[in-house]
């Protein structure tokens, strides 16, 4: 007699669910990653769509970790979704930069000073900061998503409070 299992999910659908039970926190991840929700939302879309294209192995066991990693690359490597043109085209095409820090009055007043001091930090730095943070992951999920060690990791988060620290009160004064 033969006996009809049920077919297994795959890693790509299971990467989609595991993603829209995270969305909400993957975009504001982004949004203070990034400083604008238009790019915050191209990298999350961005980061899913090569994440399904390349479904980690390790999905069960550091899913959050491996989220946060997809959007981290994302926005470090400027990719955007739908897909940028290349060659001459994308020369058409272009995008305002994402955020300028004290061009004018009226932007420094619209973005405060715990912001401004947040975008001044280097990315990787800033990421590190976030992941901890905002997304409260471990030092062990940081060096996933940073793709580094926990140790190094944990040396990210601390010069990154002491950068964070140091910007914001050259902004504050």
């Amino acid at each position: 007699m033969n006996t009809v299992l049920e077919r297994p999910q795959t890693a790509a659908s299971t990467l989609e669910d595991f993603a829209r039970q995270h969305l909400d926190a993957l975009v504001t991840y982004a949004i203070h990653l990034t400083g604008t929700p238009e790019e915050a939302v191209e990298y999350v879309t961005a980061g899913m769509f090569y994440a399904r294209h390349f479904p980690p192995a390790s999905l069960q066991r550091d899913g959050r970790a491996i989220l946060y990693r997809a959007v981290t690359r994302a926005a470090r490597q400027h990719q955007h979704f739908p897909p940028q043109r290349k060659g001459v085209a994308r020369l058409f095409s272009k995008r305002p930069p994402l955020i300028s820090l004290g061009s004018s009055a009226a932007d420094a007043n619209r973005i405060n000073t715990a912001k401004r001091a947040l975008l001044a930090t280097e990315f990787s730095r800033r990421s590190a900061l976030l992941l901890r943070d905002l997304a409260k992951l471990s030092y062990r999920e940081i060096g996933v998503a940073l793709e580094c060690s926990p140790e190094a990791a944990s040396r990210l988060v601390a010069a990154a409070r002491r950068e964070f620290g140091s910007i914001y009160r050259d902004i504050s004064i």
